[in-house]
């Protein structure tokens, strides 16, 4: 479904995210308990299993990759909306590093351990399918979520649009940028769903479709890192001078970008756009010094994923496809996205009067949701 912009827009899809936050990653590992102790319920039958509950059902989120803040934002939302669901289940989370094998490993111990239901936001979508298989085949329920494995048979998904997300800031780019404009292109996770599907956006509402602009560079990152959008920027800076707008798939690559040349005047009004709408990246669009980020929503995310556990685990459904809306950042409703972040703690009402912002002028944009 889609919303339209101006406050934004992106219709959604699929599958969303959660967010793990305890163990460190082994293949052991049951990291942190949300609401433990008091699961009780979930005295049904599960679908996927061929026993019949009664005692607490147990869930286990496994993040792709705890060190970027949208993944430890989801992990965080779902920890603090998990302990809604106290009476149904417990909820565990795992951190993968950023590494498939480690993922894998994960995924086994969990199915060991007989979670009644394993979430996966996977770091890379075919090399985590044959272990999702390996869940449902065990008779456990699977979700994959941000990015979703779509076509896994019995499996569940919850997840954002993430073709949506970039047909959004292409647009938007589309529009803005000035003819004959000098463009970088940054695009990063090979093999990750999402970044390719927002890349996709880019090359069919950007690239085909503005021809007057030059395209300096069209670069894939292994790793979506500020410091290797930095060095590839400042590359860029030294053979090309001037860059009108940079085109990135994740909010890290477009603030690396940023970092690497804002002490530097020769780009001055340079437009920014990227995916996933950090604080940061809120406080920058408010400076006038980044044009616009598509905030993946992760307390829906969050929301969607528990959600469809809980009706998995309680018999009320046996598969759940769940799409959740992204929402487009701009200067137009910037002041809602920064009293969102006050509201969830993430800026500090004295961080936001130093960007120009009064705490409580604006609805926080998930009030409009």
């Amino acid at each position: 479904m889609r919303k339209k912009a101006l406050a934004l827009l992106c219709a959604v899809v699929l599958g969303g995210s959660l967010a793990a936050c305890g163990s460190s990653g082994g293949s052991n590992a049951a990291a942190n308990s949300v609401s433990s102790g008091s699961a009780k319920s979930g005295t049904k039958e599960t679908s996927g299993s061929s026993e019949t509950k009664t005692g607490g059902f147990k869930v286990a989120y496994i993040a792709r990759n705890q060190s970027d803040p949208f993944a430890a934002e989801l992990v965080n939302q779902f920890t603090l909306q998990a302990k809604e669901y106290a009476d149904t289940f417990t909820l565990d989370t795992f951190d993968s590093q950023a590494d498939s094998e480690k993922e894998n490993s994960i995924i086994e111990d969990c199915i060991t351990k007989k979670y009644d239901c394993i979430i996966i936001q996977p770091n890379d979508g075919e090399l985590q399918r044959p272990y999702c298989q390996k869940i449902l085949d065990a008779g456990i329920f699977c979700i994959t979520t941000n990015a979703a494995i779509r076509d896994l048979k019995g499996g569940s998904w919850v997840d954002g649009d993430p073709y949506a997300q970039g047909e959004a800031i292409a647009k938007l780019a589309a529009e803005n940028v000035p003819k004959n404009g000098v463009v970088g292109i940054l695009n990063c996770m090979p093999g990750n769903f999402h970044t390719t599907q927002r890349y996709e956006a880019i090359k069919a509402e950007f690239i085909e479709k503005r021809k007057d602009c030059n395209i300096i560079g069209d670069f894939m990152e292994e790793e979506s890192t500020e410091a290797a959008a930095m060095a590839t920027m400042e590359d860029w800076a030294t053979s090309y001078g001037r860059i009108d707008c940079m085109l990135t798939t994740a909010d890290l690559l477009g603030n690396g970008a940023y970092e690497a040349v804002k002490d530097n005047s020769t780009y001055d009004g340079m437009q920014i756009y990227s995916v996933d709408c950090l604080a940061k990246t809120v406080l920058e669009i408010k400076d006038g010094v980044y044009t616009a980020a598509v905030y993946q929503n992760p307390p829906a995310l969050a929301a969607a994923n528990l959600a469809a556990a809980n009706k998995l685990l309680t018999g009320e459904e046996t598969v759940v496809e769940t799409s959740v809306d992204s929402l487009l950042c701009t200067s137009d409703n910037v002041d809602q996205f920064i009293q969102m972040y006050i509201d969830q703690g993430q800026i500090t009402e004295d961080e936001a009067a130093q960007h120009s912002y009064t705490a409580g002028s604006a609805k926080s944009i998930l009030d409009e949701q």
